[in-house]
């Protein structure tokens, strides 16, 4: 999955693609109005898009994902510069199986979950995460609609591989934590 973040409110006709947060980004190429920032093996991790109106006008939000068309668009150019475009699911719905207490804190929780092949854990502070629920988490890679890269990292010495998300986290009015049904399990989430 592709995120875009529309710029435009503070650069005209400006987008930023988010690929994958986990890149160290140390060079940076252009090929036409595409901006790539990648690492040393050519992995991108961002691209800046000036005055392109296929992405512009893909979507009335302010922060969306790509459909596949615009997708396979912007791999054609990475390809031009043999870059690679690593994109993986972002936002998964997954089965909470297991909710304990961190052993650092009594104001976070260690998940246990399951997105139907694997079995991973993230550590939240939400009280309405409970067993046995389907929530939609953002895995490392990702990046909210405010910006906050969602890397896999440790808290209170315990690793969290992921983030819970809510509508807030992917530019919603609305308030409170994704959830979904059994059938959704494993499934991306489409922004």
């Amino acid at each position: 999955m592709i995120l875009v973040h529309k710029l435009s409110n503070q650069f005209k006709n400006c987008t930023l693609l988010s690929i994958d947060t986990r890149v160290k980004i140390t060079q940076k190429i252009t090929i036409e109005n595409y901006l790539f920032l990648f690492d040393d093996q050519g992995n991108v991790g961002s691209i800046n898009v000036f005055d392109d109106e296929d992405i512009l006008s893909a979507s009335e939000k302010r922060f969306f994902s790509l459909n596949e068309h615009l997708s396979n668009k912007v791999k054609a150019k990475a390809t031009q510069a043999n870059l690679k475009i690593n994109d993986s699911k972002k936002f998964v719905y997954v089965e909470i199986l297991k909710r304990e207490v961190h052993p650092k804190s009594e104001k976070l929780f260690v998940l246990t979950l399951s997105d139907g092949q694997k079995e991973f854990q993230v550590v939240t502070n939400t009280l309405d995460s409970t067993e046995g629920k389907v929530v939609l988490v953002a895995l490392p890679g990702s990046i909210t609609a405010l910006g906050a890269e969602i890397l896999e990292g440790k808290m209170l010495d315990v690793t969290s591989s992921g983030m819970l998300v809510g509508y807030s986290s992917l530019g919603f009015a609305q308030e409170g934590l994704v959830f979904g049904s059994l059938e959704n399990i494993g499934k991306e989430f489409q922004i």
